[in-house]
């Protein structure tokens, strides 16, 4: 499949986790909306990716409308123009879309949840960051504990051996 995303600037992403409202609302050039089998996997202050039935999948280069939320801050609709496509499964396709003439107001919503979202997620990576850090050092004290015990067994058995 072709893509116009090598020819588009990518913002940092957040990955939609499972409490997130991942619902979808699209519309084609038909203005048919349709969000059956949409659900949204990634959000950045460019666009967005989501997985889609391959049937209604619209074609790279077309402007669809969306309708999604933007977590807090209500629902956004806005115009955004296919720019990837990939093949997820033999029914379902990821679409990328860049989004096009974002209005200030809806900027600032988007980027205010975005950073909200970034934030947390940084703070639950820093947290399992601390909890890894300690399942290391207490293997480690594991280990020098059981070091040490041989270290004594071996000077006792020597030791006695030598009375």
């Amino acid at each position: 499949m072709s893509s116009l995303a090598q020819y588009v600037a990518r913002s940092p992403r957040y990955i939609l986790q499972p409490h997130d409202n991942t619902l979808i609302r699209v519309a084609g050039p038909s203005q048919i909306p349709w969000e059956e089998g949409t659900e949204i996997h990634n959000v950045s202050l460019s666009g967005l990716a989501f997985t889609a039935p391959s049937d209604l999948t619209p074609m790279i280069g077309e402007t669809i409308k969306i309708q999604f939320d933007t977590h807090g801050s209500g629902s956004m609709a806005c115009l955004a123009l296919v720019i990837r496509l990939d093949k997820v499964s033999k029914s379902t396709m990821r679409v990328a879309v860049k989004f096009m003439k974002l209005e200030m107001p809806q900027r600032l919503a988007l980027a205010q949840a975005l950073a909200q979202k970034l934030k947390e997620q940084g703070d639950l990576s820093e947290a399992s960051d601390q909890v890894l850090w300690w399942e290391g050092r207490k293997a480690r004290i594991v280990m020098a504990m059981t070091a040490l015990a041989l270290w004594v067994a071996l000077l006792h058995f020597f030791w006695f051996k030598s009375l």
